[in-house]
């Protein structure tokens, strides 16, 4: 389950290059890097909340490519990795990842096993130094919807999750519900539509944009890229929701064709394109992955889309918050969060989440904190949009029929 406290220290744990000294400061919980000619380095060695992490030896480190290789069941590849990492390290850890990029699969175990592996040290680490795991959230085994979420949660919210799918099971069963949710359909694919794009910046009003979808009204005074990501969304949308009915699973394709939908005639050149460079998150004090990394993130993360079966809204808080810690396109990853999160709702009968430009600043506090490997906040506040779009469900029910 993911902790930012143990990425930092296993990233700080695996950095040999001798360019930087990382300290873990007990106070804060948090490891602090420092170049090694910063004066600030040597005041930081004198107080007692600061302890140097060293970094693994070289022979530490090849001892984790070898435990990999003995995991796999591919002899075959497992001999000619064996044969790649003899020698004298670093020189066979280049051998052995230039060979592994010919098989994009083992890469992707590789990336996850060694992940694994620096964040058990780090954890003996902690350990060995007497921190307090307690207050860093590392004291207790996960619950199974966190495990499978791969993100810790408030057991307070278990109660809600539970109460929402007995609420899906009993409307599912009342007389009329089909035709409730086609009475209810357009109204919340405008308010889906207007909310995700207004969260960003979008200027147009709910009523401009039911304007642009429903009349193809243009709005004066608003430029055209306005108008077209109401447009853009609306067709992706679209698009998602076939993705929520077909057997298969969603694939890196899928993901990019959403994305490509939502940019069409906006940014035709990066539309449907990961990104290239390393960027940083607007709003949030987060630097994701290296723009190399991308790829094989998102094979990851559609895997995990495929194999993960839980309580459907901490399915799709989690997949939303992996996607936004991914970043995998230059801007509009928001929009193909919240796609992914209401595709994943459509697919287990549960009606969107709307996340209302009123909520930005709990949406994005939330965000935050699922970075650090908590999403109490995301998942209340999804729990809570769910619960809306539940109500005018049961409003559309027990509304009487025209005579």
């Amino acid at each position: 389950m993911r902790n930012f406290v143990l990425e930092e220290l296993a990233d700080a744990l695996d950095d040999r290059s001798g360019q930087f000294r990382y300290f873990f400061i007990a106070s804060s919980g948090r490891v602090e890097p420092y170049a090694v000619d910063d004066p600030a380095a040597l005041h930081l060695s004198a107080r007692t909340d600061a302890t140097l992490v060293r970094p693994l030896s070289h022979a530490q480190s090849h001892q984790i490519i070898v435990d990999f290789i003995d995991t796999l069941a591919d002899a075959e590849l497992a001999a000619r990795l064996r044969e790649a990492a003899l020698g004298a390290a670093p020189a066979t850890s280049g051998r052995f990842q230039q060979l592994l990029r010919a098989y994009p699969r083992a890469r992707r175990s590789w990336i996850a096993y060694r992940q694994r592996r620096l964040e058990a040290i780090a954890l003996d680490w902690l350990r060995s130094h007497a921190v307090d795991l307690t207050h860093l959230g590392l004291d207790r085994v996960a619950r199974p919807n966190e495990e499978i979420a791969g993100l810790r949660f408030d057991e307070t919210l278990e109660k809600r999750l539970t109460e929402l799918r007995e609420h899906v099971k009993a409307l599912e069963k009342r007389e009329g519900m089909a035709g409730a949710k086609v009475a209810c359909r357009m109204d919340m694919r405008i308010d889906e539509i207007y909310h995700s794009n207004a969260v960003r910046g979008n200027r147009l009003s709910r009523g401009q944009t039911r304007d642009v979808l429903v009349r193809s009204i243009c709005v004066g005074g608003l430029t055209l890229r306005e108008h077209l990501e109401a447009v853009n969304l609306h067709r992706a949308l679209d698009r998602s929701e076939l993705q929520a009915v077909s057997p298969a699973p969603v694939t890196e394709h899928g993901i990019r064709e959403l994305h490509a939908l939502l940019f069409a005639s906006i940014d035709d050149e990066n539309a449907g394109v990961y990104r290239r460079i390393d960027t940083r998150v607007v709003g949030r004090d987060y630097l994701p992955p290296e723009s190399v990394l991308v790829p094989a993130l998102l094979r990851e993360f559609t895997e995990w889309l495929e194999e993960a079966h839980g309580d459907p809204v901490a399915k799709a808080t989690a997949a939303q918050a992996k996607i936004l810690n991914i970043s995998p396109f230059l801007d509009g990853n928001g929009r193909v969060g919240r796609l992914l999160s209401n595709l994943i709702l459509c697919q287990a009968d549960y009606p969107p989440a709307i996340v209302r430009v009123e909520d930005g600043h709990r949406y994005y506090d939330g965000l935050r904190q699922a970075d650090a490997g908590d999403m109490s906040r995301l998942l209340e506040l999804m729990i809570e949009r769910v619960q809306d779009s539940f109500t005018r469900l049961t409003a559309a029910l027990d509304a009487p029929a025209e005579a």
